[in-house]
């Protein structure tokens, strides 16, 4: 699975602001550094708490513990943990969303689905033909959350 750092820069700065980028010029290539993994790691559901958690501390550390950014266009917004995890199950999408879809890639969702990940609920519902009642399960879920 391959992952482009142009897309990692563009969500960044999408989400965070260009004025946060520039205080952490490295974090586009630090996110891909998680997301490729350590060698030998496969588990989605553990990148993803890890990628959770560099964004948390990142984002902590360099708005010196306020969680307010700066956005392109002048508006503060507040970051949250829901909307940090949020970042983080994007990012990860990254990850499978252009892949062919196949078994082990199907379980590694299901894995990650367990865990929360709201796009790994969408991704097995778009590529992959879950039981019924799986499905609906998954469907309730994403609309519960205000996902579908």
């Amino acid at each position: 699975m391959s992952v482009r750092l142009d897309e990692i820069e563009r969500f960044l700065l999408a989400n965070l602001g260009r004025a946060f980028l520039v205080v952490n010029p490295d974090m586009p290539y630090a996110v891909s550094r998680i997301l490729l993994g350590s060698p030998g790691e496969s588990s989605m559901a553990i990148i993803w708490e890890r990628l959770d958690s560099y964004l948390f501390n990142i984002i902590y550390t360099t708005t010196s513990r306020t969680m307010l950014l700066i956005m392109d266009d002048q508006t503060q917004v507040r970051v949250t943990q829901a909307s940090i995890t949020e970042m983080a199950d994007q990012l990860v999408s990254f990850m499978y969303r252009n892949a062919t879809p196949n078994r082990m890639l199907e379980e590694q969702l299901y894995d990650l689905s367990r865990a929360g990940s709201f796009c790994a609920m969408q991704e097995l519902l778009s590529k992959y033909q879950p039981p019924q009642e799986e499905r609906e399960m998954i469907e309730r879920i994403l609309r519960e959350n205000g996902r579908m």
